[in-house]
């Protein structure tokens, strides 16, 4: 078997996970980023405020992006975006109520992801692949 660099199997691992969560999400007309933004909504509602910057930043994606993909969401009834009344230059984003008969389904399914991922490897070998990818990510974002 042809040796692949370490970079081309995350990849490939990653395209993987994310075509098999949009199959996955596309019973519910979301795509993969529109459902981690509302599992991200889920895991605040009631405790603080979110903003169109929170999940940009939560996402790491272009603002441009998430106002597109914030304006389908709402079209679609999952969130609700409104001007902040402490700023008014900053957007709120909410949920509707729409998520809640899926929404821990949902949860469970990257849940058996995540232990598919995992299958066959030890507490310990799950925990040095964490520090591993860890660092390769600080390798990847530190400044040269």
């Amino acid at each position: 078997m042809e040796r692949q660099s370490i970079g081309s199997l995350i990849k490939i691992l990653s395209e993987t996970m994310g075509q098999r969560v949009n199959r996955d999400c596309r019973g519910y007309n979301l795509t993969m980023q529109q459902m981690k933004i509302l599992h991200f909504l889920k895991g605040r509602e009631g405790r603080q405020e979110t903003s169109q910057k929170d999940i940009q930043d939560h996402m790491r994606i272009a603002h441009s992006t998430v106002v597109s993909i914030l304006r389908l969401m709402e079209s679609k009834g999952f969130i609700k975006i409104s001007v902040s009344e402490r700023d008014k230059r900053m957007k709120i984003v909410t949920l509707t109520g729409q998520e809640e008969s899926f929404v821990q389904e949902v949860i469970r399914g990257g849940k058996a992801m995540e232990r598919r991922l995992v299958r066959g490897f030890s507490e310990e070998e799950q925990k040095t692949l964490r520090d591993y990818l860890r660092r390769m990510y600080e390798n990847v974002t530190a400044e040269e």
